[in-house]
């Protein structure tokens, strides 16, 4: 299949392709092994969180370019409008809001209504400190005080059951992403290939044995914990990552990002009872030689973003018989400064924005409730925060994450509707 030539009409066929292909599969690939750890009866998508940490430039990612303000904050770093003559040219989305053209392959996706921006988004008491304002975000509140688990450790808890898959929630990092803390079951591992018990295969054999030898007789958490530990071992073992062949001529790109990308849609095919994934993307801190385009041949952003991008596109394609049970949200502790610095780069702002990728994302490819980038009016030069970062999350979780008590998931906060999907589970 060729990437560049997907269009709405396409994406309706490959549906109904995978439809008749569900019916027919005689043939078990050989890279999934006959699970049985899905929940029955929860509804819902799997949810895929990115976080582009370090402060990712929405301006130059979502470009106003009809804002007039942009290109006069941005003498060398803005991107050139739709209509110009010069190289490295916005794509155009909207009458207003174009396209990073190193994001190309994102383009049709926002045209065929399966991604949506959401712009001048964020924390409205963000930090202007990395750390800080990383652990606003992933713990879900306003402030420094509140709860000290994560957003998404909360809903995992307060929709939790008895039957939970080990493989429920995942976080592709050394540590446990702080978005998942508070549920007891999140797992984080860099790579299925990794997750093993190293060494031949009799000796992984004799030493889960050992293991569930060992706490057979234990009582309550630690006899729970240990099992769900065997269980996942189990799981993963039997999952052939290196048999694995994308859909749809779909491509990653061989890095930290790409992997993770890839190996979620393994295990979201594989019917593990996967829900919550988090992948993480970083060096966005672009205060010198930012660049502006791979078209303009230097900085570091524009590598970055075609790295997104392109593995996005990936991820999408991969999983686009499965484009009504997934839904991606990605994030960034906050965004840039408008003016750019007399580095080549920007500096920590505030404002930023938010993506929404699914099969059922609303009409029109930006949302946002523009607040202009007039000099004059901007508060410490940022762009404004005009929607809540837990709005854009809450309604995630109650028309696509099927069930869950947001009063417990983000206390204290009132969420107000944003308007994403047109259809709720």
């Amino acid at each position: 299949m060729d990437n560049s030539r997907l269009t709405r009409r396409n994406f309706v066929k490959f549906s109904a392709a995978a439809a008749a292909a569900t019916v027919m599969q005689s043939l078990w690939p050989s890279w999934m092994p006959r699970l049985a750890f899905a929940r029955e009866g929860v509804p819902g998508d799997v949810l895929v969180c990115i976080f582009l940490r370090g402060g990712a430039d929405g301006l130059n990612m979502i470009v106003p370019y009809g804002d007039d303000d942009y290109y006069r904050a941005r003498r060398t770093l803005a991107i050139p409008r739709p209509d110009s003559r010069d190289g490295g040219r916005v794509l155009r989305l909207d009458d207003f809001f174009g396209l990073n053209p190193d994001m190309e392959p994102l383009h049709e996706l926002f045209t065929a209504r399966h991604l949506k921006a959401i712009h001048a988004c964020g924390a409205p008491h963000v930090s202007r400190s990395h750390f800080e304002a990383m652990d606003l975000l992933e713990r879900g509140t306003d402030g420094k005080s509140g709860a000290s688990s994560g957003w998404l450790g909360r809903h995992l808890a307060v929709t939790s059951s008895a039957t939970d898959s080990p493989l429920r929630a995942i976080g592709w990092d050394e540590k446990l992403s702080t978005s998942l803390r508070g549920y007891v079951s999140a797992n984080a591992f860099r790579s299925i290939a990794d997750y093993h018990l190293h060494g031949s295969a009799a000796e992984v054999d004799r030493m889960t044995a050992a293991l569930a030898m060992m706490y057979q007789n234990s009582d309550g958490p630690i006899q729970a914990a240990a099992q769900a530990t065997l269980e996942t071992l189990e799981t993963v073992r039997r999952i052939d990552v290196d048999a694995y062949r994308p859909a749809h001529d779909a491509r990653y790109r061989s890095s930290d990002f790409g992997r993770a990308l890839k190996q979620t849609a393994v295990l979201i095919k594989a019917d593990v009872g996967l829900e919550v994934a988090c992948i993480d993307l970083g060096n966005f801190d672009t205060h010198i030689t930012q660049g502006i385009t791979v078209h303009e041949g230097a900085g570091i952003f524009p590598g970055l973003v075609v790295q997104f991008a392109e593995n996005l596109r990936a991820f999408h394609d991969d999983l686009l018989d499965y484009s009504d049970r997934v839904t991606v949200v990605v994030m960034s502790e906050f965004g840039r400064r408008v003016q750019e610095n007399g580095a080549g780069g920007t500096d920590h702002g505030h404002g930023g924005v938010m993506w929404v990728m699914n099969g059922q994302v609303t009409d029109g490819p930006v949302h946002a409730q523009w607040p202009g980038l007039n000099a004059n009016f901007l508060a410490d030069g940022d762009l404004e925060i005009t929607t809540d970062y837990r709005d854009v999350l809450s309604e995630i979780l109650l028309q696509r994450a099927g069930r869950t008590d947001l009063s417990q998931v983000f206390p204290g906060h009132t969420s107000q509707p944003v308007g994403l999907f047109n259809s709720i589970l």
